[in-house]
C-alpha cells in the first residue's frame, strides 16, 4: 500500500527515509547485480537500514533534482557519491561500458514503517518530534520505537530513472545525471522502429510464441516440412498460424477424412467444427487438401439415392439413409423448392414441405354439387366411380378426399297442388370435409401412382472452422499490438 494520508497529516509524522537501488544488467554491464544504499540523512544512525527484508548500506551521497516543475520538462536528478576511497571508480573500471544505462530506483517511506530489525530494544528518551532517540546515558543512537509499525508495503510511489551520463569524476566525488526511460538521448519512443504491417518478432521465438506444426512459406502458401517453414512477417502470415480459419470441404459418414477445396496447413490438435463432425473433433494430420480427423463423420456432405414419396406426401422412403442428417437440403423429382430434411428414422426421411399432390392425379371430369359433411350431392346422372379423388375450392390447398361409395336418392317436395321428384347422385367420402350445405364446382381425379425417383441430399453449409475462438496475438504490428522497450 502507499503511505496513508493520515500518517502524513499527523502532528509528528516522522522522518521520510530515502533509499536507493542501483541495478546493473548483463546486456550493458556484463553482470546482473543490484546495490542497495542510503544516505543516512534522515536517521541519526550509524547502522545499515533493513527494508522489506533487504539491507541498504549507509553510504555518503547527495541526491537532488527529483522535483517536477509542471512546465513540461522532465526532471533530470543529480546523484553525487563520495569517491574518497575510490570505491565507485573501482566499480566503474570493472564494467565494460561504465554505469551509463544502469537503473536507479528511489524509494521513500516513513521511519515507523521500517522492518522491526531496525529498532533497538533500549531505553530511550523521545526528543520532541524527531525520528531519532538519544539514550539517557549519552551513548549510541537508535531509531524511534514507540510508534513503530513495520510495513514493507507502506511507501511512496517509486521513482525510476536511468544513469544518462557521468558529469564529474574526481578523487573526492563522482556525479551522475539521471533521466527517465523515455528521456534518454538517442532513444526512440517507441524504442523499436515501426514499419506498417510488418512484424519484428523473431519467428518461433519467445515473443512470437508460435510452436505449431502448420507450415507456410513467405508467400503464405502451405508447405510440407519445418525446413520449408518461413514467416512472411505480415498480418496475414500471423492470421494463418493463430487465428481461426474457414475452409470449404466435404465429409463422408463413417470416414475421418475431410476433403477441402484447397490445400491448407493446420497444426495437430487444432479443433475443427462443421457439418457432420461430432463435438470435440480435432486435426490429426494434414496432407495437401486432405485433413485426417480425430473422429469419423456422422453424416455425408452429399448423398444421392433412390426413394419413393409416401401417401402422406411429407416423407420419402429411400433405399439407404446412410449419411443423411436433419438440416440437409434435398432436391429431386416431384419435390418443392427449398425442401429440407426434418428427421430420419431408418430409411424414412421426413421433409419440411408437403409434396404437391396434383403431380400424381389425372383430371377425369367435374360437376357442380353441394357438400354435406362427408357426402356431396350432384345432379342426377352425374357419372362417378368409387376410388376417384374429389376436390374443390371449398377445401384447403392439396386437400383431396376419396369417393368411397356412389348412390342416388329421390327427394320429394310439394309445390302447390303439384308433386315433383328430384333425383341426385351422391358421392360418399372417406373423410369428413368439415363443411356443410355449401355449393361449389368439384373436380374428379384419378390417382396415377407415385413412381420411385432419384433424390440428392446435401449440406447447405459446407464451411468448416478451424481453431474456433482462437486468439490472435498480432505479433508486433504497429497500431495493433503492444510495444516493449
Amino acid at each position: 500500500m502507499t503511505v496513508p494520508v493520515s500518517a502524513l497529516q499527523a502532528i509528528a509524522p516522522g522522518a521520510i527515509i530515502e533509499l536507493f537501488e542501483l541495478e546493473l544488467n548483463a546486456a550493458q554491464h556484463g553482470v546482473n547485480e543490484t546495490y542497495r544504499f542510503h544516505a543516512g540523512v534522515n536517521a541519526d544512525d550509524n547502522q545499515n537500514i533493513i527494508w522489506a527484508g533487504n539491507e541498504y548500506m549507509r553510504f555518503p551521497l547527495e541526491a537532488e533534482g527529483f522535483e517536477y516543475s509542471g512546465q513540461g520538462q522532465l526532471p533530470r536528478p543529480k546523484l553525487r557519491i563520495s569517491n574518497i576511497l575510490g570505491t565507485i571508480t573501482a566499480l566503474i573500471l570493472t564494467l565494460p561500458n561504465g554505469l551509463e544505462g544502469a537503473k536507479v530506483t528511489r524509494i521513500r517511506t516513513l521511519g515507523r514503517y521500517l522492518d522491526s530489525a531496525n529498532f533497538a530494544p533500549f531505553d530511550f528518551l523521545l526528543l520532541e518530534d524527531l525520528d531519532f532517540l538519544l539514550l539517557e546515558d549519552g551513548g549510541s543512537v537508535g531509531l524511534e520505537t514507540t510508534d513503530a509499525t513495520p510495513d514493507p508495503t507502506a511507501e511512496f510511489p517509486r521513482e525510476i530513472y536511468y544513469i544518462d551520463r557521468k558529469v564529474v569524476e574526481t578523487r573526492d566525488v563522482i556525479e551522475f545525471e539521471l533521466a527517465a526511460v523515455f528521456d534518454l538521448i538517442g532513444v526512440r519512443a517507441p524504442k523499436r522502429q515501426c514499419v506498417s504491417n510488418v512484424c519484428q518478432w523473431k519467428y518461433r521465438g519467445p515473443e512470437c510464441g508460435y510452436a505449431g506444426n502448420a507450415y507456410f512459406n513467405t508467400n503464405n502458401q502451405p508447405v510440407a516440412t519445418l525446413a520449408e517453414d518461413a514467416c512472411g512477417k505480415q498480418l496475414s502470415s500471423c492470421e494463418l498460424r493463430f487465428e481461426q480459419q474457414y475452409r470449404t470441404g466435404s465429409v463422408t459418414s463413417g470416414s475421418n477424412i475431410l476433403t477441402l477445396t484447397q490445400a491448407s496447413s493446420f497444426s495437430t490438435g487444432d479443433p475443427v467444427t462443421g457439418f457432420g463432425l461430432p463435438a470435440g473433433t480435432t486435426v490429426s494430420s494434414v496432407s495437401g487438401a486432405l485433413v485426417t480427423l480425430s473422429q469419423n463423420a456422422t453424416a455425408s456432405s452429399g448423398v444421392v439415392t433412390t426413394g419413393t414419396i409416401q401417401g402422406n406426401y411429407t416423407q420419402i422412403v429411400v433405399s439407404s439413409a446412410t449419411g443423411i442428417a436433419p438440416g440437409m437440403a434435398v432436391t429431386g423429382t416431384y419435390l418443392p423448392a427449398n425442401c429440407q430434411v426434418v428427421a430420419v428414422s431408418g430409411t424414412t426421411v421426413t421433409l419440411s414441405s408437403t409434396v404437391d399432390l396434383t403431380q400424381f392425379f389425372s383430371v377425369v371430369g367435374s360437376a357442380s354439387g353441394t357438400v354435406f359433411d362427408a357426402s356431396v350431392y350432384f345432379p342426377e346422372a352425374t357419372s362417378l366411380t368409387v376410388g376417384w379423388f374429389i376436390a374443390s375450392s371449398l377445401l384447403p390447398l392439396n386437400r383431396y378426399t376419396q369417393i368411397a361409395n356412389v348412390r342416388s336418392v329421390t327427394r320429394k317436395g310439394v309445390s302447390g297442388r303439384n308433386t315433383f321428384v328430384t333425383r341426385n347422385t351422391i358421392a360418399d367420402l372417406t373423410q369428413n370435409t368439415g363443411i356443410s350445405n355449401q355449393a361449389a364446382t368439384w373436380t374428379f381425379y384419378v390417382f396415377a401412382g407415385i413412381p420411385s425417383a432419384t433424390y440428392t441430399f446435401f449440406a447447405t453449409d459446407q464451411s468448416y472452422t478451424f481453431r474456433a475462438n482462437a486468439n490472435l496475438p498480432f505479433g508486433s504490428f504497429p497500431g495493433i499490438g503492444t510495444y516493449t522497450t
